[in-house]
């Protein structure tokens, strides 16, 4: 799973490790394991863009996560080229309704990769039920309304 993109808060790269348990157990499953690869880098001036890095790299560290996440700091177009090209599905946990686009996920699309993404920005539009997974906002909110 790839996770590819500018660390900024709002984008919330962390959210996967809120549950951190539960995480490990998904990740070491015997029968279907998994990797996460993190890769992107924050605004020089962006502290807490920074700081979720830190806090990748931090869970990246914990014996239950060793080589099970990855994370590359850096977002260079030949980085992208083989990110894009080498992940099973493309995560995109923004939250709703601040993905502006999500182009990443355009990227990846285009290379055959399933996106898991939040339903805002083009995943909103091109999602159709069947060609990946959404993420319902947590909004008081006709589900059905943002899958139309």
């Amino acid at each position: 799973m790839g996770f590819a993109r500018r660390f900024a808060t709002y984008k919330c790269a962390t959210l996967l490790f809120s549950d951190p348990e539960r995480l490990a157990r998904i990740i070491n499953d015997p029968e279907r394991s998994m990797i996460l690869m993190f890769v992107g880098k924050a605004h020089p001036a962006d502290m807490p863009g920074q700081e979720l890095i830190c806090t990748i790299h931090e869970f990246s560290l914990r014996p239950e996560f060793i080589g099970k996440i990855i994370l590359l700091e850096g977002y260079g177009v030949a980085l992208a080229r083989k990110r894009v090209t080498g992940v099973d599905v493309w995560l995109n946990t923004p939250e709703y309704p601040l993905e502006a686009s999500g182009t990443s996920g355009e990227k990846a699309a285009i290379n055959g990769v399933i996106n898991l993404s939040v339903l805002n920005g083009w995943w909103g539009e091109c999602y159709n039920g069947e060609n990946g997974w959404p993420i319902y906002p947590h909004i008081n909110q006709d589900k059905s309304e943002l899958s139309n």
